[in-house]
């Protein structure tokens, strides 16, 4: 009886997920892939942060403020390459060869040359930078950020040849190369770390340097699959890269400005999220951190989605078929939740064991990081999945702008805005900031849910 069944809902599925464009086995195999991919992301980051926290919460607060910055400097080349992803795709899907490597070649030195300009700042003047945001920060907590900023800064310039590599190969569908990338940078990482944090005692400067050497060995690995195998569907050379055609830059920008823009924007609410936390306490910083690590790995599979949706959409646009665009992309949501759900129900009841045993924090402090991932438990599931996939399906779709200006919008008004309010004015603390991150969820999901399903994305998607 229930092999039957099981077959079944199997045929149905594969007849759902089968189009023109891709069979329902390509999908399974692009889907296991990004979601391991995801999920060993996320649990290398809990890890790391739990060996910094043996340091004590002074390291894990240090950690935690300059991590907001490094991260704004990432939004600008995970802006570049989702435009780099969306045009890779669209040419590859159009079976254009010669346009796939262009697009290869000018999403690769694009996302070098804006990291590097971006990172120098912090490079030279890492204290002025530091102290300019955080002026309330203790003064150990700001000797230890000062460590920690620059050698990440100069990770991130080693980083953005990785960024660019891995977004050619997400664009060409290469799902399981990614995950072989995001295996070997992110096991150096928890590897490299044992060593100098817990091993050599190196505290913050020892994270640092795991990030730097990490992140060289994957830049290593990613151009080895780049250039190498000859198993690719398109064979890149190095003057590939060295190209430029106006035409293609502009597309790749069409998507990176608006979406640069707006995690500039974000993250930049990021920041002054921080910047509110650092008044609460050093163990409020400490606590919220530990927090978002845990959550992180909680949503780790259902990003995958998000992942997903940016290659399946947008292969579909660039074969014109627009009718599956529109499929798969509420699909993806579908999907989403479903590891979401699935990621709650096998993680939560470990928390307990993983606050008691894994992160070295203070009896009150784990309680309180229970209590508020108890608390996002339902808003996640209800808005989480349509506020964080919509999003990259309608940027496959090359509709920008709408996305971008609302993920500003809510960060700027409901993240920040009733987030001050809420945790000074009406001395809610650190919960006060953590509901408004639900609200602003529950926003972006109304807003984008009818700008998806009254379909207008779509003539534009036609017109590709």
């Amino acid at each position: 009886m229930a092999p039957a069944v099981f077959h079944q809902a199997k045929d149905r599925l594969d007849r759902e997920l089968t189009s023109p464009v891709f069979t329902a086995r390509q999908l399974y195999k692009m889907t296991v892939p990004f979601i391991l991919d995801s999920l060993s992301i996320m649990f290398i980051n809990m890890l790391t942060t739990a060996l910094i926290s043996s340091s004590g919460e002074t390291s894990v607060a240090a950690v935690n403020l300059v991590s907001p910055i490094l991260s704004l400097v990432l939004c600008l080349l995970n802006g570049i390459s989702a435009g780099g992803t969306v045009a890779v795709t669209q040419c590859f899907g159009a079976h254009d060869t010669a346009r796939t490597k262009m697009a290869a070649g000018h999403v690769l030195w694009l996302i070098f040359v804006a990291g590097t300009a971006v990172c120098m700042l912090f490079i030279l003047f890492p204290r002025a930078a530091l102290t300019l945001l955080y002026r309330q920060a203790d003064h150990a907590v700001m000797e230890k950020a000062v460590q920690y900023v620059v050698p990440g800064s100069v990770s991130i310039i080693v980083f953005t040849v990785y960024t660019g590599v891995f977004c050619i190969l997400r664009g060409l569908g290469e799902s399981k190369k990614c995950l072989w990338l995001t295996i070997i940078i992110n096991v150096a990482y928890l590897l490299f770390s044992l060593l100098f944090i817990n091993v050599l005692h190196m505290d913050v400067r020892g994270s640092a340097a795991a990030l730097l050497l990490a992140r060289i060995l994957g830049t290593a690995a990613a151009l080895a699959y780049l250039f190498l195998p000859k198993d690719l569907p398109v064979r890149f050379t190095l003057g590939d890269i060295f190209c430029f055609r106006r035409d293609i830059l502009s597309s790749i920008l069409e998507v990176a400005l608006p979406l640069a823009l707006e995690q500039l924007l974000l993250y930049g609410g990021n920041i002054v999220i921080t910047i509110l936390l650092v008044p609460l306490g050093t163990s409020a910083v400490a606590v919220n951190s530990v927090a978002v690590s845990l959550f992180g790995l909680t949503t780790a599979a259902a990003n995958a989605a998000g992942s997903l949706a940016v290659t399946v959409v947008g292969r579909c646009v660039g074969a014109r078929e627009t009718r599956y665009a529109f499929s798969y992309g509420y699909k993806m949501v579908l999907l989403a939740l479903a590891l979401l759900a699935a990621g709650c129900a096998l993680l939560y009841p470990l928390f307990p064991t993983l606050l008691e045993h894994l992160y070295h924090m203070p009896l009150p402090s784990r309680t309180e990081a229970l209590r508020l991932l108890r608390g996002i438990l339902l808003p996640a599931l209800l808005f989480w999945p349509m506020s964080t996939i919509i999003p990259n399906a309608l940027r496959a779709a090359h509709d920008n702008l709408f996305p971008s200006a609302l993920s500003t919008a809510t960060m700027w008004i409901v993240r920040v805005g009733l987030g001050y309010w809420l945790a000074f004015g009406l001395h809610m603390g650190l919960w006060g900031l953590w509901i408004s991150m639900w609200a602003e969820w529950a926003v972006r999901a109304l807003f984008l849910g009818l700008r998806y399903f009254r379909g207008r994305w779509l003539a534009k998607a036609a017109g590709v």
